[in-house]
């Protein structure tokens, strides 16, 4: 497997290497769309999943934010939930953290969610439009969509050449990934960008079911 592909689903050795390289690059995105979540969503959460938490950095900012909410975390890889078990053990044993292996069925468990995360997966879905309406579809009625994200011309250069020889998806324009929101049902679809226009940090799809 190239290292591509370990983005997408890290295993091994080599994958728990991209799991903690993961959790130091990609940190104050993933803290930052929690904040600006939690500033769009409206009302208390009970209820609030993220789907690919890798490392698990993710997990411990939507557990922060929201003390009273239950809290699952959906991924496909085993070595990726291994760590987000380790970096939240406390919230597990507290019994507000669920850990569940697999994709985007699995957050039927979370159902009926407030708010849905998902950062950088949105590459690794062949079909976007029907991931996110399987998200949709656990999300209450006026739940929120986070969909954390950085365009092709951002990404770093290993990604830009490597990324598309191994099928995962990169877009090139804002208005591609909100196309794919309100291809979703999503209405009230919203893009904000971290850091300056000219040189982002990253960006963010917030939703409304």
């Amino acid at each position: 497997m190239g290292l591509a592909e370990q983005f997408g689903h890290p295993r091994g050795l080599l994958g728990a290497v991209v799991g903690r390289g993961m959790a130091k690059g990609n940190a104050d995105l993933s803290r930052w769309v929690v904040q600006e979540a939690a500033s769009r969503h409206d009302g208390p959460a009970a209820r609030v999943a993220e789907l690919g938490p890798g490392p698990g950095v993710g997990l411990q900012a939507l557990l922060d934010r929201f003390p009273e909410a239950h809290v699952w975390g959906v991924d496909l890889s085993t070595v990726m939930l291994a760590q987000a078990r380790k970096r939240n053990r406390s919230a597990i044993a507290a019994g507000r953290l669920t850990l569940l292996e697999g994709g985007t069925p699995e957050l039927r468990a979370s159902e009926p969610a407030d708010l849905v995360m998902a950062n950088h997966v949105l590459y690794f879905w062949p079909e976007p439009v029907a991931e996110l309406t399987r998200i949709r579809s656990v999300l209450r009625p006026g739940g929120l969509l986070a969909l954390g994200y950085q365009l092709k011309q951002n990404m770093p250069a290993m990604a830009q050449k490597r990324f598309p020889p191994a099928g995962h998806r990169l877009y090139e324009t804002e208005d591609a990934v909100t196309e794919l929101a309100k291809a979703a049902g999503y209405s009230a679809v919203t893009q904000l960008v971290k850091g300056s226009p000219e040189r982002p940090e990253g960006r963010v799809v917030l939703a409304t079911a």
